[in-house]
């Protein structure tokens, strides 16, 4: 045998083991991708299947739809045969088949995406609101898109009643908040302007907080017959039906001290009782909590005397570094359960520097600090001693920023509403 030959002939077997060898690795990897295929198959038709949702298995790159679920039939009016004849392209409308490529791009960029901004076009032309999810795959080794596409026109129904309600109760808030605006204007007019106490009493200030827009506290004063009548009231309640009762007893202050000349503090709490309890009986809807506690301090310069009576509000008197607290009479000013007495009057002669406080308890009942607790009538009264050597105007400051600091992120519990007047 020819040596070119034998050596060719040995080769031979070496060739054919290469040759097999090569057709088993190819036969693997077609398998291989046949098992993957079958795995791909078999997963989708446990989800086709399964789900509950519209689901269609897209071609990424031209968006042929491979699979559609009878679900996705249902929702769009298409057979699933002539749902796999389309693109999901066709499904959308025209104007957002750009928006549509852009969604399928990023659900492969992001290994899936949800977006609700695409509606579904059905059969008849009806657009379905629908929240897409998206999630990577493959089909017959090529990359694909599963697409999920819940309906939500229900939910798109309700939250655009949901969006009218809350426009309605929008509408009724501003509409409330205006009406509560032009009460305040209202009540401005009525109540006498803050800084005419200074005309009144030069050394004077007044410290005044609403809780709300408008104010159940009251301040009034008035120079009478060389006397100055000074009055701080806290009306039932806060907001407008405060503001209602102290439009009331502004009116009755008004009449009793102004037009009858009233000048005797236990007097005018007489006249403001009486007063408030015809108006309370002409209303039927009236509790018995309604009325005001009040503070009423009338001073004679020439004589250098002060007159206090209070319904069970107190007067506080600051001399010489100490505080000397005066007692209103356990008496409301309106229905009262119990026995129904003439209010009592104090008379203390004034010295020069002495300072005179009227206040509602709203300054007194604030939480706040370091432990969140009231401030309640000893730190208040601390807070005058430790400011007592300023002047007014710097006082009236010093408080207010105390109070501000004090509070610090609390709710404001009530108005707050604070005199100080210096003979």
């Amino acid at each position: 045998m020819d040596l070119s030959v034998g050596l060719a002939l040995g080769a031979l077997p070496m060739a054919m083991l290469g040759a097999a060898v090569a057709l088993a690795h190819a036969y693997n990897r077609l398998r291989e991708r046949h098992e993957g295929a079958e795995r791909d198959r078999e997963s989708y038709l446990q989800v086709l299947e399964g789900s509950n949702d519209a689901l269609f298995v897209i071609d990424f790159v031209n968006g042929r739809i491979h699979q559609a679920n009878a679900r996705a039939a249902q929702l769009l009016g298409h057979p699933v045969e002539r749902l796999t004849r389309l693109t999901i392209f066709d499904l959308h409308p025209q104007e957002l088949i750009r928006r549509s490529a852009e969604r399928i791009a990023e659900a492969w960029e992001n290994k899936g995406s949800v977006y609700a901004d695409i509606p579904l076009v059905a059969a008849d032309g009806e657009r379905i609101h629908v929240e897409c999810s998206t999630r990577v795959t493959s089909h017959n080794g090529k990359p694909a898109i599963i697409l999920f596409a819940r309906d939500i026109r229900e939910r798109r129904a309700l939250e655009a009643r949901v969006a009218e309600q809350q426009a309605m109760v929008t509408r009724q808030n501003e509409e409330l908040l205006a009406s509560i605006r032009y009460a305040r204007r209202i009540q401005r007019a009525v109540l006498p302007e803050a800084d005419g106490l200074q005309a009144l009493c030069p050394e004077s200030f007044i410290l005044f907080r609403p809780r709300d827009l408008v104010s159940g506290d009251l301040f009034w004063f008035a120079e009478v017959d060389g006397r100055k009548v000074v009055a701080a009231a806290d009306c039932t309640g806060h907001g407008v039906p405060g503001a209602l009762l102290s439009l009331i007893g502004a009116a009755l202050f008004q009449e009793i001290v102004r037009d009858r000349r009233t000048v005797e503090p236990a007097a005018i709490l007489d006249a403001l009782r009486e007063g408030f309890m015809q108006v309370l009986n002409r209303n039927e809807g009236a509790s018995h909590r309604d009325g005001m506690n009040v503070s009423v301090a009338a001073l004679d310069a020439g004589h250098a005397t002060l007159r206090f009576a209070g319904a069970y509000h107190p007067l506080y008197l600051l001399r010489d570094g100490a505080i000397t607290e005066l007692k209103g009479d356990r008496m409301p000013i309106g229905i009262h359960e119990g026995e129904v007495a003439p209010f009592t009057q104090q008379e203390v002669a004034l010295l020069p520097g002495d300072r005179i406080y009227l206040f509602s308890d709203g300054i007194t009942d604030q939480f706040g600090g370091a432990a969140g607790k009231k401030l309640r009538g000893a730190g208040f009264r601390q807070w005058l001693l430790d400011t007592a050597s300023l002047s007014m105007e710097e006082q009236h400051q010093a408080l207010s920023d105390r109070f501000r600091i004090w509070k610090g992120e609390e709710e404001q519990v009530d108005d707050v509403l604070l005199i100080g007047i210096q003979a």
